[in-house]
């Protein structure tokens, strides 16, 4: 298994996946499986009409990720970001806490199109225990502060309640480590 391994998270418009909800604020941080440590690397959020999105995706976004129609409205082109994402991840090996959520639903489609850039690796929650593990691909935020609290009880990443693609990046992270420490990953 590498010893460097990019996790990759993200906060979609909606729980139904592409073509019906876009990605708006990601996050990668690389973690050194070796070093038991890992820094951020990207954090960056996505440009999108606040109109156009609507009513229901700004609500959506603002109950699982806090972020608001301004913050969104200040972002950067969705181009410019899957660029920079591409760039950081390409040779690379990658996870995700559900790979089915983050891969699967978003980033094999343009403009992200991850396909033959990368290694990814088994999803963090696919080692975890059942009750800890996505039922739903759209629960992943969720399930990841629930395994993180539950795991982690002494919050090692200072996320705080933080709901933000980078916070759930970090508390990924922390939970590799964690699991990779107790033999499980």
């Amino acid at each position: 298994m590498a010893e460097e391994i990019f996790v990759i998270q993200a906060l979609p418009s909606g729980p139904d996946g592409f073509p019906y909800d876009e990605i708006v604020d990601i996050a990668v941080c690389k973690v050194d499986l070796g070093e038991n440590s890992y820094g951020i690397v990207y954090h960056n959020v996505i440009y999108y009409d606040p109109k156009v999105l609507g009513k229901k995706k700004l609500d959506y976004l603002s109950g699982i990720g806090g972020l608001s129609a301004e913050e969104i409205y200040a972002g950067d082109p969705e181009k410019k970001v899957a660029d920079d994402i591409k760039r950081i991840i390409d040779g690379k090996s990658i996870a995700a806490f559900d790979g089915k959520q983050e891969f699967g639903r978003y980033m094999t489609f343009d403009p992200w199109d991850i396909t033959y850039r990368s290694e990814v690796m088994p999803s963090v929650s696919s080692k975890m225990p059942v009750s800890l593990k996505c039922r739903f691909p759209s629960d992943e935020p969720i399930t990841i502060r629930k395994a993180y609290r539950r795991l982690l009880r002494d919050d090692p990443a200072c996320v705080g309640t933080g709901r933000r693609a980078i916070h759930l990046a970090q508390m990924t992270s922390e939970l590799m480590i964690y699991m990779r420490s107790k033999g499980k990953y």
